[in-house]
């Protein structure tokens, strides 16, 4: 899921650390509010598009071997959303990817394409998706496993969902820290919902004030190349407000030691709309026992 960094990410993060002015003020834009409520938008067509959380309807571990896939029982992948078919096809499934085989009724499409045959490898983009009808497939890999990612556009939840709950913009939760690196090569062990353990790249924490009290935050990164942190957290509206496992944050990486935090783009993790994800969970570090008053509400149903 996530890789251990490269000395490439570990040497920048130290350049920009070293230095530092971290204590000089960022300043808040001008069209701030207009920033925020475009990010929230674009954020809202991600949950809801045909391939957003709320249209996931499956997930499904893979075994290497040939095994068919459908919605009748009988199917060694036992497909659930309302539109699979009883019979999709078969899947051979190696160590590295998969073949999809359609059965005689099924009409697979990728990039606009009609095919019979497909291959499906992790991790892949959206344009190497495959639709079937109003399914969307694609595969994913968690550590040594490969699954098969299942969307619907039908699917219950996002029929349901008719847009996503926000806190009001407030500038004041726009909060400027200090970034301290951690040695190069860090990682941190994070758990995730299917109690796995995942090797984590951690470049350093992030030390922010609020209402002049200090807190500080493990900063994450979700691959070799990220370029941006990211943040895994709880805090005092964790399940009452918001989400009660927690909620992410992402950050531009630090520039001249300085991090800007902006708890107004604090988002759900993907748990909150579907039971088919594999959500990585806040490290006992960065449950804080501030009330963060910004960003998503709990809106699971």
């Amino acid at each position: 899921m996530l890789k251990r960094p490269g000395s490439a990410v570990a040497i920048a993060l130290v350049a920009v650390t070293a230095g530092a002015c971290a204590d000089a003020i960022d300043p808040l834009p001008a069209d701030y509010r207009e920033q925020v409520e475009a990010y929230r938008q674009t954020r809202e067509n991600e949950i809801i598009g045909p391939t957003g959380w709320a249209a996931l309807v499956g997930l499904h571990w893979l075994a290497p071997g040939v095994q068919t896939v459908g919605a009748a029982a009988g199917n060694d992948v036992r497909l659930t959303g309302p539109s699979a078919p009883a019979s999709l096809g078969t899947l051979a499934v190696t160590a590295e990817m998969a073949t999809l085989t359609a059965s005689k009724d099924v009409q697979l499409r990728r990039g606009g394409q009609v095919v019979t045959t497909v291959e499906l490898r992790a991790p892949s983009a959206a344009e190497d998706y495959v639709a079937a009808g109003d399914m969307t497939l694609t595969m994913i890999r968690r550590g040594d496993r490969l699954a098969l990612r299942v969307w619907d556009a039908k699917a219950p939840a996002l029929l349901s969902l008719r847009g996503l709950e926000w806190l009001p913009v407030d500038p004041a939760w726009r909060v400027q820290g200090r970034f301290e690196a951690h040695p190069p090569g860090r990682t941190m062990k994070i758990l995730n919902v299917l109690d796995e353990l995942i090797e984590t790249p951690n470049p350093g924490i992030v030390t922010f004030r609020v209402a002049g009290q200090q807190y500080r935050l493990e900063a994450l990164l979700e691959s070799a190349d990220a370029k941006e942190l990211f943040f895994l957290f709880r805090d005092g509206t964790s399940g009452k407000t918001t989400y009660g496992a927690g909620r992410y944050l992402y950050a531009p990486l630090p520039a001249e030691g300085r991090v800007i935090l902006d708890f107004n783009k604090a988002k759900n993790p993907p748990c909150t709309f579907t039971d088919f994800a594999t959500c990585p969970l806040p490290p006992k570090g960065n449950i804080l026992s501030l009330a963060v008053n910004a960003g998503e509400l709990d809106r699971r149903h």
